[in-house]
């Protein structure tokens, strides 16, 4: 039969004003599965998404790029797209202003000797005022995991440029982030000890939601494509392109967005899109059905033939109703 759908530049329109400007904008979270009708209605899609919500963040994560079935994979992708320095000087702008000693130009750099000129206060206690400020934001903060902390204590360190933590430290920080193999001993001199794994990746995640709302943001606008996981064989060694799919790591990317949907209420400012082909909504051997887990949690709770409901957890996009089983 066929299911009413909507297209993709109404669900956006509908997405910015009923999430990111309001719920998600506010400091909530929301996870929706996104089954996608033709590759007109894809590009629309993704496109849109990259601009919906100014205020907030945004990345995308390819099941093609990126082994979307692990999860330290996923929050390195996310991290590769973000300007970690440029958050960092926001939370440091941030805590000059909770001192009392605003940067006077807020297209300024951040120059401690020139904003203590400004405010005619000695330079060494301007800069044990901001610090104390930093810490108490960044390390009083136990929402945020102890990894993250330390993480990002390193960075604003390096951006009150009076040599805490240098240049080359600040790159092994952003390095580890991003998943980048490095030297344990450079690890330590910043005070991280393990690397991203599939163990921190997700504290980590939750901890980023927030850090950008610490550091000015409304949230994170995550798209994560998982078109990759219908092809069910792989072609030809010479026309292989990126990452292909078992179905063990199949499950293991459904399990990977139930725990998104579960951890919602723990995020802050999180709006997620997970693309899926329609093929998959009813797809027994790898489909949603695969996983009941997840299948119950975006399963229809009404299907309407002429009426889309955008509100639901899977909402189908295309320009006309499309065939469903």
């Amino acid at each position: 039969m066929t299911v009413a759908a909507i297209g993709a530049y109404e669900y956006l329109e509908f997405v910015e004003r009923e999430y990111l400007a309001s719920y998600v904008g506010r400091g909530g979270a929301a996870v929706k599965v996104l089954s996608v009708g033709d590759d007109a209605e894809r590009v629309r899609l993704a496109g849109g998404l990259v601009k919906a919500g100014e205020q907030f963040e945004h990345a995308a994560v390819d099941a093609a790029t990126t082994r979307v079935h692990l999860i330290d994979q996923v929050f390195a992708a996310i991290a590769r797209q973000l300007d970690w320095v440029g958050l960092a000087d926001a939370v440091v702008r941030s805590a000059l202003d909770r001192a009392a000693f605003p940067v006077p130009d807020e297209r300024d750099a951040v120059d401690l000797a020139a904003i203590a000129r400004h405010h005619d206060i000695d330079a060494a206690e301007l800069y044990r005022s901001v610090r104390r400020a930093i810490e108490q934001m960044v390390l009083r903060d136990t929402e945020l995991s102890h990894e993250f902390r330390v993480a990002m204590l390193r960075l604003c360190q390096e951006r009150l440029g009076r040599g805490d933590v240098s240049a080359t430290e600040r790159e092994t920080v952003i390095g580890w982030l991003r998943g980048e193999r490095l030297p344990a001993p450079d690890l330590r001199a910043v005070g991280l000890r393990t690397k991203v794994n599939r163990y921190n990746a997700r504290p980590l995640l939750l901890s980023l939601t927030r850090w950008l709302r610490i550091a000015g943001r409304s949230g994170l606008v995550l798209h994560i494509d998982l078109d990759r996981l219908a092809v069910t064989r792989r072609p030809p060694v010479g026309l292989r392109d990126g990452f292909y799919y078992s179905k063990a790591a199949t499950l293991d990317a459904y399990e990977l967005v139930r725990q998104l949907i579960d951890a919602t209420d723990e995020s802050e400012g999180l709006f997620v899109a997970v693309q899926l082909p329609a093929v998959l909504v009813n797809d027994e051997a790898r489909g949603l059905p695969a996983y009941t887990a997840l299948r119950m949690r975006v399963a229809d709770e009404v299907r309407d033939r002429q009426r889309p409901n955008p509100y639901a957890a899977l909402v189908r996009i295309g320009s006309r109703g499309q065939e469903a089983a």
